[in-house]
């Protein structure tokens, strides 16, 4: 670098330290209100550390249940297993590690929610009220009033238990 372009580097660099110093220090104003009222900018989704997830299940980015969850910390991983080889497969034929049957869904919800408020009579005629098919209080699972956690569209099928590629995709022959 020639002298004459340092200098003038040197004092661009000291005049912008010589304004930063001399403004007034960033103060809160404490009584100030909150505008607790004002609509949020953008509909917030909360930070979570396998947006990976996303990439192929963007229905549960917004999803109610997905995001209740996320600010308690608990995310995808949390309930399904890392499941690098799942999201790692382009051929859509490696399963998450975890995956829930219907009558396996109450069990892994009461692992953190160890009771219901409303019994199981009531959940089911609030069922009914709503007009949704399951209204018998013994076929009910969590997942049928709390959230849709289900995708949208399958494109493929596995056997929730045993992790069995069920159909929907064909198995590359390398």
């Amino acid at each position: 670098m020639k002298p004459i372009k340092l200098f003038v580097s040197a004092a661009v660099t000291v005049a912008a330290l010589a304004a930063f110093a001399a403004a007034p220090p960033l103060t809160v104003d404490k009584k100030a209100p909150l505008l607790l009222d004002d609509a949020p900018a953008a509909k917030a989704v909360p930070a979570l550390p396998r947006l990976i997830c996303y990439d192929c299940h963007g229905n549960f980015r917004d999803e109610p249940f997905s995001l209740t969850h996320a600010k308690n910390k608990v995310t995808c991983v949390t309930c399904h297993g890392d499941s690098s080889a799942h999201a790692s497969d382009e051929g859509n034929i490696t399963p998450p590690e975890m995956m829930y049957p219907r009558d396996a869904i109450a069990k892994k919800c009461k692992g953190c929610h160890e009771e219901h408020a409303a019994p199981p009579a009531a959940m089911a005629a609030r069922q009914k009220e709503r007009g949704l098919e399951k209204t018998d209080a013994k076929s009910l699972v969590c997942t049928d009033c709390h959230g849709k956690h289900r995708m949208n569209v399958r494109a493929i099928h596995w056997d929730k238990t045993t992790g069995k590629l069920l159909g929907g995709a064909k198995k590359r022959s390398e």
